[in-house]
Formats: C-alpha cells, sequence, structure tokens
C-alpha cells in the first residue's frame, strides 16, 4: 500500500512560486541600490501598507516581538506610563504578546478568555482592572478580529486601546476598518507563516498619532530621533530593506491569499459542522465572521491528542496553539499567577488544534481533510 499524501500546515515554497519573478527583481533592486538598512524600501513598504490598511502611519521593525517592545517602549518615552504600570491582556496568545510588556518595564496581567471564541473575555477582563492598569492588548488570534465595540466598557476614555493583530492581517471590524487601526496602535508580524509573510522576520507599528510614530522610529534605532544622540532606551528593532521589498513585492497578492483562506475555512466548515460529532458538541468549530482572515483554522475537542495522531497517520499535519498557555509560562512565574487562575485559557490549551488551510490547496483538500476529521470520530473512543 501506498504511503498517503502529505497534507502540510503550509507550503510557502508552492505559495510563492508564482512571485519568484517578482521577488528576483526586487531583490536585484535591493542589491543594485546598496541601501540595506531603511531607506526607499522600507520607506515604500511603509506607505504601501498604510494606504492598504487605510493608517497614515506605519513603522516596520524587524520583527512583531519588537514592534510590541518597541511600542512599549516608546509610550514609556512620552510619559504616558511609568515603569510597573499594568497592562491587561490573554493568557492565551504567543508569549511576546506578555513578554514584551515586561521587557518594557511594565506589568502583565491576564483575564480569562471566552470559551467559544478563544478571545480575551471583556466580562472577565473588566473584572482585572486596577488602579495602575493603563492599557488593554486585545489579541486578534488566529485571524478573528476582536470587535472594539466589546472593549467600550473596560477602556472607555481612561486605557488606551493596543492591537495585537500579529495573526490577523487582512482581518476587518463589522464596520469595514482594518484591525490595527481601532485603538491607540496597532502592530503586525511578517513572519513567513503570516498571512503576508517576509522571507525572514519583519514586523510593523500602525499608529493614528503622530508623536506615537515619531517615537517609535526613533525607539527602533536605540532611541535616537539625531544621529548619535539618544533620548530614549530603544534597540535595533529595524526592518531590514531586503524584507521590505520582498514584503512589498507580495502585498498585491494579499487579497487574494485572504479570499482563498476564506473560501476552504468556510467550505471546511460546513462540512465539519454536519458531522455528528459537531452536533454532539464533541467537536467544537471556530466561530466565522465576515472580517475573519483565518490565519488559523483551529478546533477544539477533549480528543486532541488522539485526533492528532489519527490525522498524522493520514499525512495530514497539524499543530496545537498553544499547549500551555502564558500565565503558568515558568518566565512569567514572577507575575504571580498559577495553573488554575484562568481555567477558560488552561481548557483550551489542552483542547485545540489548527488544521491545514493555508493556500495554496488542491481542490480535495476540504473533502480529505472532512472524511478524515469524519472517520476519527466514527471510530472507537480511545
Amino acid at each position: 500500500m501506498s504511503a498517503p499524501r502529505r497534507i502540510p500546515l503550509a507550503d510557502l515554497a508552492a505559495l510563492l512560486k508564482p512571485h519568484r519573478e517578482a521577488l528576483g527583481a526586487a531583490f536585484d533592486r535591493v542589491l543594485t541600490s546598496g541601501r540595506f538598512v531603511l531607506g526607499p524600501e522600507v520607506e515604500g513598504f511603509e506607505r504601501s501598507l498604510g494606504a492598504w490598511v487605510g493608517a497614515p502611519h506605519v513603522v516596520g521593525t524587524s520583527s512583531g516581538t519588537d514592534a510590541l517592545l518597541a511600542l512599549f517602549l516608546s509610550e514609556m518615552a512620552l510619559g504616558r506610563m511609568q515603569p510597573g504600570d499594568e497592562i491587561l491582556t490573554t493568557p492565551y496568545t504567543f508569549i511576546s504578546t506578555a513578554t514584551s510588556v515586561l521587557r518594557a518595564g511594565l506589568r502583565p496581567v491576564f483575564a480569562d478568555i471566552d470559551p467559544r471564541t478563544l478571545l480575551l473575555d471583556p466580562i472577565a477582563a473588566a473584572r482585572r482592572v486596577g488602579r495602575r492598569t493603563r492599557g488593554v492588548v486585545v489579541v486578534h488570534l488566529f485571524g478573528a478580529p476582536v470587535e472594539p465595540a466589546s472593549l467600550d466598557s473596560i477602556c472607555g476614555s481612561e486605557l488606551a486601546l493596543y492591537e495585537d493583530a500579529a495573526q490577523a492581517i487582512g482581518a476587518r471590524f463589522a464596520d469595514g476598518r482594518s484591525v490595527a487601526t481601532a485603538g491607540r496602535a496597532g502592530i503586525f508580524s511578517f513572519f513567513p507563516a503570516k498571512n503576508l509573510g517576509a522571507l525572514g522576520d519583519g514586523g510593523a507599528v500602525v499608529t493614528r498619532d503622530p508623536a506615537l510614530a515619531m517615537a517609535v522610529k526613533a525607539t527602533r534605532q536605540h532611541g535616537c530621533h539625531e544621529r548619535y544622540v539618544h533620548d530614549h532606551l530603544g534597540g535595533n528593532f529595524r526592518l531590514d530593506a531586503l524584507q521590505a521589498a520582498m514584503l512589498g513585492a507580495l502585498l498585491p497578492a494579499l487579497d487574494g491569499w485572504i479570499a482563498a483562506r476564506r473560501t476552504t475555512a468556510r467550505a471546511l466548515l460546513a462540512r465539519l459542522s454536519a458531522l455528528p460529532a459537531a452536533r454532539a458538541g464533541e467537536l467544537a468549530l471556530p466561530p466565522d465572521a465576515p472580517g475573519h482572515a483565518w490565519n488559523q483554522f483551529v478546533v477544539r475537542t477533549p480528543r486532541r491528542d488522539a485526533l492528532r495522531a489519527a490525522l498524522a497517520a493520514r499525512g495530514i499535519d497539524t499543530a496545537v496553539y498553544y499547549p500551555a498557555p502564558v500565565h503558568v509560562q515558568p518566565v512569567l512565574a514572577v507575575l504571580g499567577f498559577r495553573a488554575g487562575d484562568l481555567p477558560e485559557a488552561e481548557r483550551a490549551s489542552l483542547e485545540t488544534l489548527a488544521l491545514p488551510i493555508a493556500p495554496p490547496r488542491p481542490a480535495d483538500h476540504v473533502d480529505i481533510l472532512a472524511d478524515a476529521v469524519a472517520a476519527f470520530f466514527a471510530g472507537p473512543c480511545a
């Protein structure tokens, strides 16, 4: 019997193959220019991305993690926050959402998640607001937008809203606005597996605040507004000119890539929702929204590990995001959170599984994946 056809979580080589000529031209342009750090390529990509998301200020950075760190260091430099001030966020995210806050001298505080959406629970978050809370970081997890209106009762006029849209470029709110444009600032990551990925690392800070944008530009160059005059703490957080050129070459393809993700996700939702396991609640599916960018398609089941093993036996790659929530990570033990403090996030980490939907996909992809999931739940329980 022949081995099953492998279905990868993502196939970046196949995704980029039609764009080799444009990427090669961008590479040659940078090589010929001799400008490898900041310069016209970075400025051009910042303008293009700003126009694409509808924001007046975009500052390219070396990664999404560095975008978050530069953002909070810049807010400190502007005097809007003091060391030890608190930033409220979700525990169900990649660790840099919290560690970037901590590295800036601030204190991350976690509130539990909504078990249906896996996003920050506004009611739980409101209970965590204290006298030193200065802002809220929402995470548009897996490409699902957190509607700003859901946070009005928390932020009001007192707390700043920041958007970790590292996984959500292309996602839009119900009113049509892009994520990363609703609060004081937002960030994107251009890690290769994101909806718009560089050929390496990259990120960006997006804001409507000109003072904040200027501060971030200084922060990404060691807090330097004037050469060799360092006004505040920063770092080497610059977006490489080569990565900016690559991203600029790929940006025109982003709408099509997101449309392909939405088509695959909705076809998969239609197939999986008809399964008895889904109707019985044994398999929970991600909620859809018109503005979802579907960076990941994440299901929930108490039989997560067995499902993952069964799919792997059929050559289907999956991933676990995240096997442990942020508040129980050893590096953050100093914050005082313990296992059991945030039960919904902890339960989600035991039950969630990402299924492959990233383009390009063969025409029978949804059928193969849905049939494999159906076969697992139709079989005997382990």
